[in-house]
């Protein structure tokens, strides 16, 4: 088809998209690109540690470890309205606009410091455990490496609010076994598991102070200040915690038996959560479409289940 002198004319702008397009949308389109300085991450890490035996079969343990990351990447709107006037962007006019200009930036940072302390006995035939319990410290000022949709800073133009704990940061961390030979030669294996909760960032309310509840979204820390949004205070991130703890205690029973000169038959039982415990799942951010850390679920976490088996060792 052929347009101008002759020809039947160019059809009107706006009749070359859907109405739920808007031409605007069009005109300035979203582009995505590389910060031409990125770098991958680097980390650079240290552990210290001291063990001693004491008594006839037990030891303990003590540790410290360091470990700082630079470069890691962030996700940036370089054309936010914030950086521009009258709430457009620096390149948000003119026949060259653009919408949203991502660039990929290896700008973010985080530092983790945790000690932890161990003891075990190993030796006795009867009588074996090992348990070690961390408490970490784990900051950093963006977690979001793998999510190109989202953009997880409140303010643009003041990153300095975004550094504080870690999504993934878990005060306590605990695990232990024990392994007990009974009377009858029944084995009983025990496993205990404890993680404290995650944090997540904090709703802005009246007095511009925290509400207590949990934010939708980056934005929701922002404070008014009673002016203008982008004058406003932002909330540091992630100072609550969710309801995500998870404790779990696993236990097996099993009886050995003779099964000719090369092997044995060994009967098990096997209970999980024996406490059932809900062990709530929680995405590190948002729900489940879209959610980039590895969880995929929500809602209670396993329940109580037992199993039996037998297993045949040669």
């Amino acid at each position: 088809m052929t347009y101008g002198a002759g020809g039947p004319g160019a059809p009107a702008y706006g009749s070359l998209f859907p109405d739920s397009v808007p031409p605007d949308s069009v005109k300035a389109p979203g582009v995505f690109v590389f910060d031409k300085d990125f770098q991958n991450p680097r980390t650079f890490s240290a552990t210290v540690g001291y063990e001693r035996q004491i008594g006839s079969d037990l030891g303990v343990s003590i540790s410290y470890t360091h470990a700082r990351t630079d470069h890691l990447t962030r996700f940036f709107n370089a054309n936010d309205t914030l950086f521009g006037v009258a709430n457009v962007g620096p390149w948000g006019t003119g026949p060259k606009a653009l919408g949203t200009l991502t660039v990929v930036q290896s700008s973010a940072k985080s530092r983790y410091n945790g000690i932890t302390i161990g003891l075990k006995r190993v030796a006795d035939p009867h009588f074996q455990f090992a348990a070690n319990y961390t408490l970490s410290f784990d900051k950093s000022d963006d977690d979001n490496e793998r999510d190109p949709f989202t953009f997880r800073y409140a303010k643009a133009n003041n990153l300095v609010p975004e550094y504080n704990w870690s999504d993934r940061d878990q005060r306590h961390r605990f695990n232990g076994w024990a392994l007990v030979k009974l009377p009858g030669e029944i084995y009983l294996n025990n496993r205990v598991s404890y993680y404290s909760a995650q944090p997540v960032s904090e709703t802005c309310g009246a007095g511009n102070v925290g509400t207590g509840q949990r934010a939708g979204s980056p934005q929701d820390r922002i404070c008014t200040d009673g002016t203008a949004p982008d004058s406003g205070r932002v909330l540091l991130r992630n100072t609550l915690r969710k309801d995500n703890a998870y404790f779990s205690w696993d236990i097996r029973i099993s009886r050995p038996f003779p099964a000719g000169p090369r092997g044995q038959v060994e009967a098990l039982i096997e209970i999980f959560n024996v406490t059932n415990t809900d062990n709530f799942k929680d995405p590190a951010y948002g729900g489940l479409l879209f959610n980039f850390d590895g969880t995929i679920r929500s809602g209670l976490g396993d329940p109580r289940q037992l199993q039996a088996g037998v297993r045949w060792v040669f």
